[in-house]
């Protein structure tokens, strides 16, 4: 009786013991294998707060609105309808072209106006690519506790989630969030493009789609087509994976270090993205933040494509 009573003290602590080394694996295992892995979040997690009627939730929808505009069509229930013009100053006020990043004081009252606090947890979707642009702007500004839902829009669909039709929430304005120039490195200008062109510590990658890094077509408002010409071509798409056709999820950080290997990108380097705007190249920034690099090296050429194309004396390149 006494050596059966001891054999199973002895398995018990073996299996306490196994589990307490177990268990903390498990605990830190971070998803999708990120480091940074709680920057998204999953539709799952996301229909649990909703459900919980979290207070300090606060869910942003980037997607166009009006009679015609996709969010019309279908939205989660209780999420806010953001589109580009809302935090992006108008255009003349005081660049020549759109898309620019808002003021902090201007992005503040646009926080402030979803009645975003400083403990607020926000969660943005979108349908493409949208929302890793909203999500730097936030980071830009001092706001930390953001999260992506992965797979956007579509992944909540493909779930089977409930969506509302029409209208959403009206903003109420009453948010206390106060907006800090946090972290003013990680928006690149003309300067730092032409600074890049001599030092070899700084790679430029545009993260457009083929046919606009070889000047095939030329997208918007762009004043002229081509590329800058010392940088490198990595489509956001590099990045991503489809969620019901559309390219909204992320891919695993796994396939993400293949990416890296496969253009040589150095985290010891200053990283210079770009694209038409400064959006697509946030996927880029958002995605190797999430995998440990560091923040202040990854950098956004807010101006971008629409910025270099205006000023003629800005030399472009064009073909493969």
């Amino acid at each position: 009786m006494q050596r059966s009573a001891r054999i199973r003290t002895l398995l018990v602590l073996a299996v306490g013991i196994a589990l307490l080394a177990v268990g903390p694996t498990i605990a830190q295992e971070k998803y999708k294998g990120y480091a940074r892995g709680e920057l998204l979040i999953t539709a799952q997690e996301l229909k649990s707060l909703i459900d919980a009627k979290d207070p300090k939730l606060v869910v942003l929808a980037v997607a166009e609105g009006g009679l015609t505009g996709s969010y019309t069509r279908g939205h989660i229930p209780g999420s806010f309808q953001v589109w580009r013009p809302d935090y992006e100053p108008p255009v003349g006020k005081p660049f020549p072209f759109d898309g620019m990043a808002l003021n902090r004081a201007d992005f503040e009252a646009f926080a402030r106006s979803f009645g975003i606090n400083s403990d607020s947890k926000v969660v943005i979707y979108d349908e493409k690519y949208d929302a890793t642009r909203l999500w730097w702007l936030f980071f830009l500004y001092g706001k930390k506790d953001v999260r992506i839902l992965d797979g956007g829009y579509w992944a909540w669909k493909e779930a089977g989630y409930p969506v509302d039709l029409g209208g959403g929430p009206d903003r109420n304005g009453k948010g206390n969030f106060v907006a800090t120039l946090a972290h003013p490195g990680l928006a690149a200008g003309m300067t730092d493009i032409w600074r890049a062109k001599e030092d070899r510590d700084i790679q430029v990658w545009d993260t457009r789609e083929q046919d606009e890094w070889t000047g095939e077509t030329k997208k918007g408002k762009a004043k002229r087509a081509g590329r800058i010409p010392w940088s490198t071509f990595q489509s956001w798409k590099e990045y991503r994976t489809k969620v019901q056709d559309n390219p909204t999820a992320f891919k695993p950080a796994a396939e993400v270090q293949k990416v890296i290997d496969k253009f040589k990108m150095d985290p010891n380097k200053e990283q210079i993205f770009y694209c038409q705007s400064g959006v697509r190249t946030t996927t880029a920034i958002f995605t190797l933040y999430m995998l440990g690099w560091d923040i202040e090296k990854l950098r956004n050429y807010d101006g971008s494509w629409l910025e270099w194309s205006y000023f003629e004396e800005n030399p472009i390149v064009t073909g493969p």
